[in-house]
């Protein structure tokens, strides 16, 4: 079968080219289009091609971290152990600067000379030191090695202001100031690293300085054995940094210049440019060692990464070398596999193209793989169906006509019972005594009952379809945003809220329902407001007269602790004093048993009746309970206002009253308890103006008293 392919071809490619509107225009002409074999082979290459495209990737992406961890490691292992070396040899050298410093040479002040001998000799035996000298107490040098700066004043120089202090000092790299004429000519100018001991006399007191410049020629000695050949076979560059970031040693033309980078606390891998070469840096700052506390240099490590990557350069050319010859060998495999899937397909539309109709004769059974098997199954399956199927179509098609007759009179009833259960819903919302709407998640209005037009003087024609705020105006629109946003988050709002429309003003009870779609979103929102001015009014009226007292029309007790809380409250923020003022009728038990409750409420009535005729429209008088009485004065600009109020009070109540033909002299007590803005609470100044009306009727009632 596989050998008849060509033929097959041949055929196909001898056939006319068909015409619109005959049984085989779906049969597209040779070469119109890409065969199959043609996108297998591209697939296949495809894939071929981005899997070693990725592998190559991956393969160099590892190799390229390998290579650079590699190179910080090496680079971060050269760093540490030069820095290490650097502070361990100036820590060396600090202890044997205060080793010296304790020989017993000098601590002879006495003897210059001989403390001249003994430099000379130590400096034989530390050639590194370019300086040694004793100074005195004021910063004269009495003796140095060789004589230099005998006699000097060097008082103002900063290692021997260290030392001054009573402490071992250690200096920062600094040019030669003072030295650089009197020590022998170099290549490179004299730089020096300074220690200085204080000398101390057996009470602890400054006698002199031991000074020391250590020639920074030492550190690069260090350098040239330790590391230096390292860097040469490595191609690459130490350097110390100073504090400000500046080569204090490393090679000469960079020396003194600050580097791009500047150094940093810690360690880390950085990239910078210099001169045209990209470097991979490694920077480790110094940590000091022992006593020796580090002057915060860092050691940079540099490598230039056309070298610290070579290796991964030339593995890079070989990857994409291997790829390109694998590449080249996938082409005919993928070429031979293709045709090889194709063929099946390719005999079976040829068959399939060189018939009418589907249903005329069976279709070849071919073979090569399973797939291609099951297809050519399949399609005769789906002949035969075919067949079957313009049989019932046909049938179909005579009984079509009646079955949508039926059906729009069907649909026609049911728009008509639609349409009256609308009807009937239209009308019970309409004559209910509630506002009915319906917003959607646009908050725009779709449903309105009747209500809706007597509350707010608008026709529901010219609301539907607007925002809710565009109808109810930004004010009532703010009170419900967020029980709308709610609902159509899904929750069931139910609040109160008071509006005013249409010249009306409205206590409301609203409830808004979310409307839930299938898949559980929210549609929109069912609202039903109810009009409960009514009852609001009568609950607002039950509260007012709970806070009076029914015999006199004062505040009572309860409405009393809010004023007086609302009084500290304003007190406080205008830093004025106010007053409170405890009061009662003065043998009032009496009048009340021999006179009766009934007189006894006339009393108290007058009482507060008089009371109030002598104070201010802003005074508060309330009745706590029985005789007693409270007054709370504000605005006052001391305690003498209020010693004032309270004595009209007692003259106010004293005026003569005659009852049930019996003349009575009233007379009241009263404790005052003044407030200056100061934390004292309610219950305090309370207490302090109860305080001050016991000691007011200790004393003989009829008079007041001031709380301290």
């Amino acid at each position: 079968m596989h050998n008849d392919a060509p033929a097959a071809e041949a055929a196909l490619a001898e056939r006319p080219t068909p015409q619109p509107g005959t049984a085989d225009a779906f049969v597209p002409p040779r070469g119109s289009r890409a065969s199959l074999r043609r996108w297998l082979t591209v697939m296949v290459l495809g894939a071929v091609a981005v899997a070693l495209l990725i592998s190559a990737l991956l393969i160099e992406n590892f190799a390229r971290a390998h290579a650079e961890r590699r190179a910080i490691e090496s680079l971060r292992q050269v760093a540490m152990d030069f820095r290490d070396a650097l502070d361990r040899g100036m820590a060396q050298q600090f202890k044997e600067v205060r080793v010296l410093a304790q020989l017993e040479p000098f601590g002879r002040f006495e003897d210059p000379e001989g403390m001249r001998r003994a430099l000379d000799q130590v400096q034989v035996g530390f050639d590194h030191f370019a300086w040694l000298g004793v100074t005195d107490a004021k910063g004269k040098v009495l003796a140095a090695a060789g004589g230099l700066l005998d006699g000097v004043d060097v008082s103002k120089r900063p290692w021997w202001q260290g030392a001054k202090t009573g402490q071992p000092f250690v200096g920062d790299v600094h040019a030669a100031l003072l030295l650089e004429k009197l020590l022998p000519r170099q290549n490179e100018p004299w730089r020096f690293v300074d220690f200085a001991v204080p000398l101390l006399d057996g009470r602890g007191q400054l006698r002199g300085v031991f000074g020391v410049h250590l020639s920074w020629g030492w550190a690069r000695q260090i350098k040239s054995e330790l590391i230096d050949a390292t860097m040469a076979s490595h191609q690459a560059d130490a350097l110390v940094l100073g504090k400000d970031g500046a080569v204090i040693l490393g090679p000469s033309d960079l020396e003194g210049k600050k580097m791009p980078i500047g150094a940093e606390h810690g360690q880390g891998l950085r990239h910078h440019e210099v001169d045209g070469v990209d470097y991979f840096a490694v920077s480790v700052p110094s940590q000091g060692y022992g006593p020796y506390p580090g002057l915060g240099w860092t050691v940079l490590v540099r490598q230039p990464v056309a070298v610290a990557l070579a290796d991964y350069y030339q593995l890079r050319r070989q990857i994409v070398l291997s790829a390109v010859l694998l590449l080249a060998a996938a082409v005919p495999l993928s070429w031979w596999l293709a045709r090889r899937m194709s063929r099946p397909l390719y005999e079976l539309a040829t068959a399939i193209s060189q018939r009418r109709h589907l249903s005329e004769d069976a279709l070849p059974a071919v073979g090569g793989y399973r797939e291609a098997a099951l297809l050519s199954q399949a399609l005769s399956d789906l002949a035969r169906r075919q067949a079957e199927q313009d049989r019932s179509l046909a049938q179909l098609n005579a009984s079509l006509e009646l079955r949508v007759q039926a059906r729009t009179l069907e649909l026609h009833d049911a728009m008509l019972q639609q349409e009256a259960s609308e009807r009937r819903l239209r009308t019970i919302a309409d004559n209910l005594p509630v506002l009915i709407s319906y917003i959607d998640a646009e908050e725009r209005l779709r449903f309105l009952n009747a209500t809706f037009r007597a509350w707010m003087g608008m026709s529901t024609e010219d609301a539907l379809g607007r925002p809710l705020l565009d109808v109810v105006g930004p004010v009532l629109h703010a009170q419900r945003l967020p029980h709308l946003k709610a609902a159509l988050a899904g929750v069931r709002q139910r609040f109160e809220t008071r509006s005013e429309t249409n010249g009306v003003a409205r206590d409301l009870l609203a409830e808004y329902v979310p409307d839930f779609r299938a898949d559980g979103s929210v549609a929109g929102v069912y609202t039903l407001a109810t009009d409960i001015t009514a009852f609001k009014q009568v609950e607002r009226e039950l509260d007012q007269l709970s806070r009076l007292d029914p015999l006199t029309g004062l505040p009572n007790r309860r409405q009393f602790e809010s004023r007086l809380s609302e009084a500290l409250a304003r007190a406080r923020r205008s830093q004025r004093t106010m007053a409170l003022m405890f009061m009662d009728l003065d043998h009032f038990k009496q009048i009340n048993d021999s006179l009766g409750h009934a007189a006894g409420d006339a009393v108290l009535k007058t009482f507060a009746e008089r009371v109030r005729g002598t104070i201010r429209e802003t005074d508060q008088l309330c009745r706590l309970a029985g005789d007693e009485f409270v007054l709370i004065v504000e605005n006052l600009h001391g305690s003498d206002e209020a010693a004032l109020v309270a004595e009209k009070v007692l003259v106010a109540v004293t005026a003569p009253l005659t009852l049930q033909g019996q003349a009575l002299q009233l007379s009241t007590s009263i404790g005052v308890a003044c407030h200056d803005g100061g934390p004292e609470g309610e219950v305090a100044l309370l207490g302090r103006a109860d305080d001050a009306l016991y000691r007011a009727k200790s004393e003989g009632r009829g008079r007041w008293r001031v709380a301290g």
